[in-house]
């Protein structure tokens, strides 16, 4: 709206410097520019301080050093677990290796028996045929041994020794002297071991004191 002087009436109330009435000089200085207000109004952002924003820093980099940590730990325990596995798959791979022949090697023993038993035949026999033969089986059950030496197996050494159920089969109990209370004293079948395995118990003779000799009453 334009402003314009206009006469003064009597009666009407005029700004002194303007000249104008009261009235109209009000509406004028309400349409005044809008953008000079908006100016003298508008808010100024207000910067962070800086030590404030050293703190947030901090914070965030306090966090992040955490989660790395926690991620860190879990990489470890998770490389830990897979270095058992690894561990524990390689050795059960090499016992599967080791003891995959078992069932093969026990139904090759009762063969190692009989050559044994024809070598023990043969030299009780004096004649010239015999020693050949006898020399014969004993190249074969010497190679036969050999060849299980190579997969891990060896026989028990039993004579003398003290009976353990774990690795001997009794099949007889006879009288011995006090000393021998206890002790194998003969040999049936011979026993083996495959590595640290038994393949076959010993069947063997244990002897066992009169208890009336162990006391010193016989």
């Amino acid at each position: 709206m334009m402003c314009m002087k206009i006469p003064i009436r009597s009666g009407d109330e005029h700004d002194e410097r303007s000249g104008m009435p009261k009235a109209d000089m009000e509406a004028c200085e309400m349409e005044a520019d809008p953008s000079e207000e908006n100016a003298a109004t508008s808010l100024t952002p207000t910067e962070v301080p800086a030590e404030l924003r050293v703190q947030e820093l901090e914070a965030a980099l306090a966090k992040v050093t955490k989660h790395y940590e926690a991620t860190r730990e879990q990489c470890l325990r998770v490389m830990a677990d897979f270095d058992n596995y690894r561990k524990r798959t390689t050795r059960q791979f090499e016992e599967v290796k080791q003891y995959a022949t078992t069932d093969l090697l026990s139904a090759l023993l009762p063969g190692l028996d009989n050559l044994e038993r024809a070598l023990a035949a043969a030299h009780q026999d004096p004649t010239p045929a015999s020693r050949q033969i006898a020399e014969g089986v004993s190249m074969v059950l010497k190679q036969f041994k050999d060849a299980l030496a190579k997969v891990g197996v060896r026989e028990l050494q039993v004579l003398g020794e003290p009976f353990d159920p774990m690795r001997h089969e009794a099949v007889e109990v006879v009288a011995v002297a006090p000393s021998q209370d206890g002790l194998i004293v003969d040999e049936v079948q011979r026993g083996y071991m495959i590595h640290d395995r038994l393949l076959r118990p010993a069947k063997v003779v244990v002897g066992k004191a009169n208890r009336e000799t162990s006391d010193g009453r016989a």
